[in-house]
């Protein structure tokens, strides 16, 4: 009995050191970090004064940051913003790199696809324009301005068939003088002469003073064997304040084509050195000579002014 109430009393006592123990070791413990909490303390009051509105502005940004969602838009946004600045600077090139990835974005649309078409268009990369129209127009089938980009990539590339088929689409949607202008030149590419006129015509009516697509009217007569026609058109053209260089050159083709050569003599192209006049005028010859319309037309190179 004498030997259990000892060691009873021994493992009490044994406890009693432990706990004391470990509450002195909490209290050394805790002391330590109530002097590192002064000491940070003391390092902050201690900071200069003009740090003190840096950390409030920096408090209310990152209250603003954790109160505030981005919106979902705001990259999209951020992309055509920024290639829209660049093409206005001329740099259609890396416009077109943020059209792209503004194409990316889960918000983008028919028009990221059509501004990376024309993008990509001024920069000649007319393969990528027209994969970029197509894509518009996967989009909203009946996109005339997409249409429009669409048969002028292909125009630009040679599809001649494929650009008749969306430029006429596109002209009869929008009645603009472009459309018509450029549905002419694939026309006539393709030989097809009486519908090129009809094309270059309507155009004109949209657009009188366009002598670009006077030009293209008058060599269209030219090569449909209508010089009559072709000589009042380019009679016109030549009469005009607003002609140009490249206008009295077309003037000069368009003269040899009709069989009216001899009537040059007479005539002054003050743009054209007597140099320049020489071989246009044996180019024509070259030309004229061709059979075929189509290939007559490849050769002349008509004007898109736009």
């Amino acid at each position: 009995m004498t030997v259990k109430w000892y060691m009873t009393d021994s493992a009490q006592k044994t406890v009693a050191i432990q706990r004391r123990g470990y509450k002195m070791a909490l209290a050394c413990k805790g002391h330590r970090r109530l002097n590192r909490r002064a000491l940070s303390l003391t390092r902050a009051l201690s900071m200069p004064p003009r740090s003190v509105p840096t950390l409030l502005l920096l408090g209310c940004l990152t209250l603003a940051a954790c109160s505030t969602q981005p919106r979902p838009d705001a990259s999209y946004e951020r992309f055509m913003q920024l290639a829209a600045d660049l093409e206005k600077r001329g740099d259609s090139t890396t416009a077109a790199s943020f059209y792209q990835r503004a194409t990316q974005q889960p918000e983008a649309g028919v028009e990221s696809w059509r501004k990376l078409g024309a993008a990509l268009l001024a920069s000649n990369d007319t393969r990528g324009a027209e994969r970029a129209y197509q894509r518009a127009l996967e989009l909203k089938a009946d996109d005339s301005d997409a249409l429009l980009g669409l048969g002028t990539a292909q125009l630009r590339q040679g599809k001649l068939e494929r650009a008749v088929t969306a430029l006429t689409q596109a002209a009869n949607a929008l009645q603009q003088p472009q459309a018509w202008n450029r549905l002419g030149i694939a026309q006539i590419l393709s030989g097809q002469t009486n519908a090129a006129q009809t094309a270059f015509t309507t155009s004109l009516r949209l657009a009188p003073n366009d002598l670009d697509t006077r030009c293209n009217l008058a060599l269209a007569y030219a090569l449909g064997d209508d010089n009559q026609q072709a000589l009042e058109t380019i009679r016109s053209v030549s009469q005009s304040p607003l002609a140009q260089p490249r206008h009295q050159r077309n003037q000069l083709l368009v003269m040899v084509l009709a069989g009216k050569e001899k009537d040059l003599k007479g005539m002054t192209f003050d743009d054209i050195p007597k140099a320049e006049r020489g071989k246009l005028i044996a180019e024509a010859r070259r030309v004229k000579a061709i059979p075929d319309h189509a290939e007559q037309a490849r050769e002349l190179g008509l004007i898109d002014g736009n």
